[in-house]
């Protein structure tokens, strides 16, 4: 047993726990369905070593343990992140050791073992082992330190614009709140000023010319950033966009000079790309980036470079609720979606890593919208996985806001990809199956039926009725009396999904119970061939109640399909049975019924001595089904024969198998109708006349 002691997650920090978790489960989600040369994986695992590297320059180690069957990340609890949670319990691991200098091939050697199976997590563990990432075991226990972990900020040179020598001044203090962002157009110096005194900095410059500063810094920017996109418009832009350059290069030159506050924006512009930086040079151009926002620059949210920084903006404006800002910046990256494929990529980008603006009912409106045009016509695979992702963590916050259109074209495009027979990339319908039927988890599968039944459009989703089916049966098997009509009326609108299901519960049915409760489903959804060949074993074996139950319902949903459920019944020993599914085959209109019975007759005319009231039930399926072929059996019970001819049925009998003849309507019908009216019988005679007279009158 071992003892970690680890420090707690700075306050500065905290609000990257949110995007870390973010990245963490797309990483997880990446490595356990792709190879770990995909460009997905790779690009997934670059994200979240990022945020790792980000947290351990504030805190080292970084340890991810489970007190109390809780997950919890040095002393921030995690409990959201159930796939890691259940990932560390099914590897019997108590949690795991993150130290610095991990490197990106540790990291994804790490996910890889612990998405693995068993057996295939150990082969990998036999490679070379991570040196930086170790496991703890469930007898390990961490223990949080008191004081929290101060880090010690880079000196910083201020330099004063009055005098040539520019000597240094005192460094910033190592307090560890980061300076707070602010408005440079509304705020500026006055705010910054009582913070930096007290770490031995004041800006001397005056307000507005910081501002004018700042406002000229970010036009420029702007413009640079737009002549970067015309370079390839003619010879002359290469040279153009290079005086650009220049201009720039001196204008950030001009700036650190100009006044303290602006080393720092000197300093991000000047590092290199993906290079960590110190929390106050990020936090030094949020008023930059504000400044661009409000007048409209939006080619600066593009810049490679801002990658990160402007999810950093949009947390900082969320929570000091500076909502216009948030929303033109939102509103500039959903426009981005429709532009060229850097402006995509970095849009998805910026817009998947910070949300404030989540439960803003227009711009998730907005920003789903856009990504659903965007996944209808992209052909890069890595973009169109970006895409799908954001919107699918946006699907339930949708569906809260009643924001339910764009959540169906999305289901509507995700159905129409999954089995398209050309797509703009060979990966574009597996990863869209995947989405539906692996991402989707039993709450959200109940949330899109109800949200399509209210749209009237839950036929127009068989993939989803697919999945919902089998979720949708097990609560209502559960449900209460008083819910189960709800129920009822989504089955109505998936018939076929239903079935197929229904097929398999009724296989599996060991009782009587378990088939009368999916009755009601069976009478709203309908029978296929599958379903009534199950159910007619039932309508075999069955009691009496159970029986009469499931011949009123195929009768009641006058459905052909359900007629080989039927034959069996034509047997039963009791003639109620028998006879009513002899007469339910003839309203059904079950044509390949006849011959079945036909031979059920005979055969319970030799095992009953009584069996009118089959025979009655027969003449009517036949006249029902008004098939020719049937003249015979009917011409036989309707004449009177000799003793020696065979046996005579009573005029009751007679009389039914000669208004079925009738129903046949064909010139030998007839002409045996006639020939009966020579039999001295009046009785039979009133009956003839009478149903000749009706007859006639019906075919008038």
């Amino acid at each position: 047993m071992q003892k970690f002691q680890v420090g707690p997650v700075p306050e500065s920090q905290q609000s990257y726990l949110i995007q870390m978790t973010r990245d963490f489960r797309a990483a997880l989600s990446y490595v356990s369905f792709y190879s770990a040369d995909s460009t997905f994986v790779v690009q997934a695992v670059q994200k979240l070593h990022k945020d790792f590297q980000r947290l351990l320059q504030a805190v080292d180690p970084l340890v991810f343990h489970l007190p109390h069957g809780k997950l919890f990340l040095n002393d921030k609890d995690l409990s959201d992140f159930t796939e890691l949670q259940n990932l560390l319990n099914d590897k019997n691991m108590g949690g795991v050791q993150i130290t610095h200098g991990l490197t990106q091939a540790e990291l994804t050697q790490w996910l890889r073992s612990l998405t693995l199976p068993f057996a295939k997590a150990a082969e990998e563990s036999e490679k070379t082992g991570p040196s930086h990432i170790h496991p703890l075991s469930g007898q390990d226990s961490v223990e949080i330190n008191a004081s929290e972990t101060i880090l010690a900020a880079s000196p910083v040179e201020i330099l004063n614009p009055a005098s040539e020598d520019l000597p240094p001044l005192t460094p910033l203090s190592t307090s560890p709140n980061p300076i707070p962002s602010y408005s440079a157009m509304d705020q500026g110096s006055e705010v910054l000023n009582p913070i930096l005194k007290e770490s031995g900095l004041e800006i001397k410059a005056s307000s507005k010319t910081n501002e004018a500063m700042l406002s000229f810094m970010a036009e420029a920017w702007q413009y640079s950033q737009l002549q970067k996109k015309n370079i390839g418009a003619g010879p002359e832009m290469a040279g153009l966009t290079r005086s650009f350059d220049q201009l720039f290069t001196r204008l950030l030159d001009r700036m650190e000079k100009t006044s303290p506050e602006f080393k720092s924006i000197y300093q991000w512009f000047k590092s290199p790309p993906g290079e960590l930086m110190e929390s106050q040079v990020v936090v030094a151009m949020y008023p930059l980036i504000e400044v661009a926002v409000k007048n409209d620059w939006s080619a600066v949210l593009f810049d490679p470079a801002t990658e990160g920084l402007i999810s950093d903006c949009l947390a900082n404006w969320g929570a000091t609720g500076k909502h216009d800002l948030v929303e033109k910046t939102v509103t500039f990256l959903a426009d981005s979606l429709s532009g060229d494929r850097l402006e995509r990529e970095l849009g998805l980008t910026h817009l998947m890593d910070a949300r404030p603006w989540i439960r803003n009912p227009k711009l998730l409106e907005k920003v789903l919208d856009k990504l659903n045009a965007l996944l209808a016509t992209e052909s890069t695979p890595g973009v169109y996985q970006t895409a799908l992702l954001l919107a699918w963590d946006l699907l339930e916050p949708a569906m809260e806001m009643e924001k339910e259109q764009p959540v169906l074209t999305l289901l509507s495009t995700l159905h129409f990809h999954a089995d398209e027979d050309v797509s703009s990339f060979p990966e574009r319908t597996k990863i869209a199956r995947h989405w539906l039927f692996e991402r989707s988890t039993p709450e959200l599968i109940r949330r899109l039926v109800r949200c399509a039944h209210r749209a009237g459009q839950l036929n127009h989703f068989p993939l989803l009725g697919e999945m919902a089916a089998p979720v949708l049966l097990e609560n209502f098997l559960a449900a209460p009396s008083t819910e189960k009509p709800g129920y009822l009326q989504l089955f109505a609108e998936m018939k076929e999904p239903t079935r197929s299901v229904l097929t398999e519960a009724l296989a599996e049915a060991q009782n009587e119970k378990e088939v009368e409760v999916m009755i009601p489903i069976l009478r709203v959804c309908g029978v296929d061939t599958g379903l009534s060949l199950q159910l007619c074993s039932w309508v075999a074996k069955g009691s009496r109640e159970l029986k009469l139950n499931l011949i009123g319902m195929i009768e009641e949903m006058g459905d052909a399909a359900g007629g080989p459920a039927l034959r069996l019944a034509l047997f039963d020993d009791s003639e109620e049975i028998a006879s009513l599914a002899a007469r339910v085959i003839g309203k059904i209109h079950f044509a390949p019924g006849i011959p079945v019975l036909l031979k059920a007759a005979k055969i319970r005319e030799a095992r009953f001595p009584n069996n009118e009231v089959y025979l009655v039930s027969v003449c009517q399926a036949l006249g029902d089904l008004a098939q020719p072929e049937n003249l015979p059996f009917l011409q036989d019970i309707a004449r009177k024969k000799t003793l020696l001819r065979g046996k005579n049925f009573s005029l009751a009998v007679r009389l039914e198998a000669i208004q079925a003849i009738t129903r046949i309507n064909q010139p030998e019908a007839w002409h045996f109708v006639e020939s009966l009216m020579e039999e001295k019988n009046p009785a039979l005679q009133e009956a003839l006349e009478r149903i000749i007279h009706e007859r006639s009158g019906h075919l008038s």
